[in-house]
Order: structure tokens, then C-alpha cells, then sequence
């Protein structure tokens, strides 16, 4: 007797491939935003001491004058110095934070990682409007290292490992 026809045949074994490795410039990338993170720190400390110096005093006061603000009070300025110092440090530690999870998550290559760490680098660079010095330089060499390190991402082996990693996502997902 012959063999019935199989309608719910066993699937065959899958043999599954590896996941692509991480080429080396996917470390430089990663370091690349841990020094911009380093960066984005100094440039804190040094704005939060602009803030609370003499001269950020002084300059409020005549913006607050120029806006025809009669009767400029020493509380007014220093609700102005304490606003300026919180928004400093609380932007600080956003960007920080934001530096190193887009780093961890752009060496695993996640391709969100990729795209958010480009708008943000993008959005970076009103940053250096109305910079002060010193803390302009570490502003600017912030800025140079994260849209250096999104750019990388876009080029050549990082590039390539992250089509790669998409694919093998999609290869494995119907599995």
C-alpha cells in the first residue's frame, strides 16, 4: 500500500544563524558619546558658575531695564539665578542620561537607537546659541563628538551592521 498524502507535513528543523557581531567602530561610537556625555558635565558645572556669577547678575538686570522692568528687585535676581542654575542642571542630566542609553542601545544595534541619537543630534546644535565662555568650547566639542559618532552610524561597517542586524530580526521573527 502506498504512503497517504501528508496535508500537515512536520516542519522541517530550522537551523538557526548567529547573530551579527558588533564591527569595532560600534566601540568607537559608543565612546565617542561617553565623551560627549563627559563634555556635556563640564559644560554644566561651568554654566552653573556663569549663573551664579556677578556678571550673569549684572546682564539680567540690564536685559530686565531694556524690557522697560522698572524696579529690578535682588529676589527677582536671584529667582533668575536659581531658574537658570536648575534648568542647567536638570538639562544636564537629561542629555547625560540620554548620551549613554542611546550609546548601550546603538551597540546592540538597535536601529530606533540610530535614528533618535541623529534628531537628537540634530537638536544639539541649538546648543550653541548664545554660548559663554569658557564653557563654549566644551559646548561645541560636545556637539562635534555626538554628530561625529551619528554620522559614523550611517557609514560604512556600522552601516552595515545595523541592515544586518534588521534582517537577521526579520529572518528570526518567523521562526
Amino acid at each position: 500500500m502506498t504512503e497517504m498524502p501528508r496535508y500537515n507535513p512536520v516542519p522541517e528543523p530550522l537551523v538557526a544563524a548567529e547573530a551579527p557581531t558588533a564591527p569595532p567602530i560600534m566601540n568607537t561610537i559608543f565612546l565617542m558619546l561617553l565623551g560627549a556625555a563627559v563634555l556635556q558635565v563640564m559644560a554644566a558645572v561651568l554654566g552653573v558658575f556663569e549663573a551664579s556669577s556677578a556678571a550673569f547678575r549684572t546682564r539680567f538686570i540690564e536685559q530686565m531695564e531694556a524690557q522697560k522692568i522698572q524696579n529690578v528687585t535682588a529676589d527677582m535676581v536671584d529667582v533668575a539665578v536659581l531658574v537658570s542654575t536648575g534648568t542647567i542642571i536638570a538639562m544636564a542630566v537629561v542629555s547625560v542620561v540620554l548620551y549613554v542609553l542611546i550609546g548601550l542601545f546603538l551597540r546592540k544595534g538597535m536601529g530606533w537607537a540610530r535614528i533618535t541619537g541623529a534628531v537628537l543630534a540634530v537638536v544639539s546644535l541649538s546648543q550653541l546659541l548664545g554660548m559663554t565662555m569658557p564653557g563654549g568650547v566644551a559646548v561645541i566639542l560636545q556637539v562635534l563628538l555626538g554628530m561625529g559618532a551619528m554620522v559614523l552610524c550611517f557609514t560604512g561597517p556600522a552601516a552595515a551592521f545595523f541592515t544586518e542586524k534588521k534582517n537577521f530580526k526579520l529572518a528570526n521573527k518567523t521562526r
